[in-house]
């Protein structure tokens, strides 16, 4: 699996003193909030006896204590209690602890497939902090039969979306790729060919910046224009996880920046959610039954698909999935033939 971070939960469902049990990465884990109200993700299985922390674990303080004998196992990782006489804490014993970070109102954590720490931060996302955005209510979320890399993969397969989406771009009025290190941002404009926008507002134009932060988490910024000025301004934020090698939990969330006033607003942002809940829909019944081959038949109008290949390759760890490896290195050298 892709070293990255991904989301694990949202802020608003975790409360202090909140334990939830996990499954992700192949692995049980436990998450919970502190009274403080730090959020933390450990392995589930208790060091003492394996019982599992998320199914009545509760916490204690700024800790968890273990449903079976009682042992708090500190946001550290270290037991700091051992309810037996004479003992106190056993301070050499830790529990495995995950990197957490928490923000754009989402809790993630780090996967790395050697437990190392991570490299890079996820950055805060302004439409989730400023006022003019308004969320839709309804968001997209379900489990899907493929790997991550398939669900990352599926935006710069540009080709599908005329015949899988239906979607009426018309002439390309501008296209670049960016690669930042770890982040990867693609830019484009086209002509629009949807009459029903286009006699309402006067759209034109459809501007999207799609950014890749790793491989748990796109966004994509879009704006529709009306001769240059723009109209709506969009967002759609997909935060998928991988459950083990072959499944994954795909979620999306929406934004809308105000435009005239919140109710319009909000009827505009759950009909655009509701258009795109359908969309992705579509995509994950692909997903569902495909295949991951190593070697396509890639054409000069897929480039993108092998430029994503060459770019994912920096989130996996060589000794972990040599065979990866080697299947994206074929793939990528078949695109260049064409």
């Amino acid at each position: 699996m892709p070293n990255s971070w991904y989301r694990v939960g949202f802020s608003k469902d975790l409360r202090p003193g909140e334990v939830k049990a996990l499954r992700y990465f192949d692995k049980d884990l436990v998450l919970f909030r502190t009274e403080s109200g730090e959020a933390c993700i450990f392995d589930a299985h208790c060091r003492h006896l394996g019982a599992h922390l998320g199914h009545g674990g509760e916490v204690k303080g700024e800790g968890i204590q273990c449903p079976y004998h009682g042992w708090i196992w500190e946001k550290n990782g270290s037991c700091n209690y051992v309810p037996y006489p004479h003992t106190g804490c056993n301070p050499n014993v830790k529990i495995g602890k995950w990197p957490v970070a928490e923000l754009n109102g989402t809790i993630f954590t780090y996967y790395h497939s050697e437990g190392k720490a991570p490299t890079w931060e996820m950055p805060q996302f302004p439409e989730f902090y400023g006022g003019e955005w308004v969320s839709a209510v309804q968001m997209y979320k379900r489990n899907v039969k493929c790997s991550i890399q398939e669900i990352a993969e599926n935006n710069s397969d540009t080709a599908h979306f005329s015949h899988l989406h239906g979607a009426r771009f018309g002439k390309v009025l501008s296209e670049s790729l960016e690669l930042d290190g770890l982040l990867r941002t693609h830019i484009a404009a086209y002509e629009v060919q949807v009459p029903m926008i286009s006699k309402l507002l006067g759209i034109n134009e459809f501007h999207t910046t799609y950014q890749q932060y790793g491989l748990g988490c796109n966004r994509n910024l879009v704006a529709l224009k009306a001769n240059g000025k723009t109209v709506l301004e969009w967002r759609l934020v997909c935060m998928h996880t991988p459950i083990d090698k072959e499944n994954a939990e795909a979620l999306c969330v929406t934004k809308l920046k105000k435009f005239i006033n919140v109710p319009i607003t909000r009827l505009i942002v759950e009909l655009l959610t509701k258009k795109a809940c359908e969309e992705v829909d579509k995509d994950a019944m692909v997903w569902d039954h495909k295949i991951f081959l190593e070697n396509p038949p890639l054409y000069k109008e897929e480039h993108s698909i092998n430029q994503f290949r060459e770019w994912v390759r920096h989130f996996y760890t060589e000794s972990e999935e040599p065979e990866q490896q080697a299947t994206i290195s074929r793939a990528s050298a078949t695109a260049n033939k064409n």
